[in-house]
């Protein structure tokens, strides 16, 4: 399959954006497969995956031959060979581009713990777009290349510890997420006393456990249920076997889940009887609405479409 088909069908392009693609198209990929290949010799990604990724990464405004060619080849090559796992992309990603996104967030005077929170938070900010499913929206742009990836990269982090100290560590709306956790329909005697006089026992109780996690919990929630990495993805930020990124997600998910449930007793006096029938109820509400909730709280991060960095 030509790479100029392979690009068209991943973009998405039907009707006349489909047939304005010419040879030029095909000529302008093969030329950045070969720039990106020779910019990284050590690091072997397959012509159609880089395709893949372009496809999908680029907005549509720089998806014509005379635009793609002026992009940053060298650095959308590397971020590539992130999203596909290579380790000595990541290394170099990690000993380049995030030491100085360190550098200038300390000339901020921004708090250590704030600055590992961010980094690690952009992480999932290169990868979202390539492990986003084809019918979901993204909801940001990611990296595409119009400048260099070091200095998009601290753009971007300074947004973000910008917004997180603003936001003083309140992680969600529970006034809009209250509605969304319980339903409306067919509620149970549980459902309705846990929307009524209880409703804000249990908010309180889950956002003081939110709190409680640690900056590695919530990002690891944040990239499983909302960025949809896989747990090979995730083992491989972090440089730890798959086997211990799965038990990390796991126990972050259930100290969310026990604190939750803990923080609510200490609250509200639950009569005995009824008590089972309560907690099994807070575990499966946020077993179904993780990742709505995670979605909201990043939500409440992101900048509005094209107002970061290079865009």
């Amino acid at each position: 399959m030509m790479l100029a088909q392979i690009f068209v069908e991943q973009a998405g392009l039907t009707g006349d954006a489909r047939s304005a693609f010419h040879p030029e198209l095909e000529a302008a990929l093969r030329q950045m497969v070969e720039a990106g290949a020779a910019s990284w010799p050590a690091i072997e990604i397959a012509p159609a995956d880089f395709v893949r990724f372009l496809a999908r990464q680029l907005p549509p405004e720089l998806r014509e031959p005379k635009r793609l060619v002026s992009l940053q080849i060298r650095d959308l090559y590397l971020v590539c060979a992130v999203g596909l796992g290579h380790r000595t992309a990541l290394s170099w990603i990690e000993s380049n581009q995030m030491s100085e996104v360190q550098r200038t967030l300390g000339k901020l005077g921004t708090p250590p713990a704030l600055i590992a929170d961010v980094v690690q938070s952009l992480y999932s900010r290169l990868l979202e777009r390539q492990n986003a499913h084809p019918e979901v929206p993204v909801l940001r742009r990611g990296f595409s290349g119009q400048g260099e990836l070091t200095g998009w990269l601290c753009t971007c982090a300074v947004h973000e510890a910008t917004r997180r100290y603003k936001r003083a560590k309140q992680e969600i709306s529970f006034d809009e997420a209250s509605g969304a956790i319980w339903g409306t329909q067919g509620r149970s005697p549980e459902q309705t006393m846990l929307s009524g006089q209880l409703k804000e026992a249990f908010q309180l109780a889950f956002r003081d456990a939110v709190n409680a996690l640690t900056s590695r919990e919530r990002n690891l929630l944040r990239y499983h249920y909302l960025s949809d990495l896989s747990i090979d993805q995730i083992g491989t930020l972090y440089h730890v076997h798959r086997a211990t990124a799965a038990r990390w997600v796991a126990q972050a998910r259930e100290r969310l889940t026990s604190d939750t449930r803990k923080r609510f007793l200490q609250r509200v006096p639950t009569r005995e009887g009824s008590l089972p029938q309560v907690m099994e109820l807070i575990r499966s509400q946020l077993t179904v609405n993780l990742a709505m909730l995670l979605q909201q709280s990043a939500a409440r991060d992101l900048p509005p479409e094209g107002s970061t960095s290079e865009e």
